[in-house]
């Protein structure tokens, strides 16, 4: 670390002992202007700011000019755009909604019909179930009636016979 401490003032030296010489040519320089050859210099660049600015400059200046007005454009049509899609998709969102709330509406509707047929259906099937019931209960009462005297008269029957059996008479 010591010797990088030494080697530091002896590497300054010796590039300000190689910068010396330019110093001193330096100091020999003419700072009076050559008047002719400024005149000339002049003329040059009169005679080329025309045709550089005609050729070169103008054409340059346009073509910013026009990618500048077409990045606006395009600016200010992704902006429309933009708010045109907001709008957009606020009235979708709307629509939908709405008819969200319709078919909710024509559902409950539905299902309120459905109930009504339903229950007129359930009552019909009621009737049709109690008049068929009612039917084959007059129908089973009329057999049993007829059975019960269908039955008296085979006991009579019976009974005479069983007498005329046990008495061994006719009766």
């Amino acid at each position: 670390m010591r010797a990088a401490a030494n080697i530091a003032p002896s590497v300054s030296l010796a590039v300000a002992a190689l910068a010396l010489p330019s110093a001193a040519h330096a100091a020999d320089l003419n700072l009076i202007p050559n008047f002719p050859l400024v005149a000339a210099n002049v003329v040059v660049f009169l005679l080329l700011i025309y045709p550089v600015n005609r050729l070169l400059i103008g054409p340059l200046l346009r073509l910013v000019e026009a990618r500048e007005q077409r990045t606006a454009g395009s600016r200010a049509e992704a902006t429309r755009l933009e708010a045109e899609a907001s709008s957009l998709g606020t009235e979708l969102e709307t629509r939908l909604t709405e008819a969200r709330a319709r078919a909710q509406a024509r559902r409950v509707a539905i299902m309120a019909d459905a109930e009504t047929q339903e229950r007129a259906l359930l009552s019909t099937a009621s009737d049709d179930a109690a008049r068929t019931i009612d039917g084959v209960r007059r129908s089973i009462e009329a057999d049993l009636v007829a059975a019960r005297a269908g039955l008296q008269t085979d006991a009579r029957a019976l009974a005479g016979e069983a007498a005329a059996r046990v008495l061994g008479r006719a009766l």
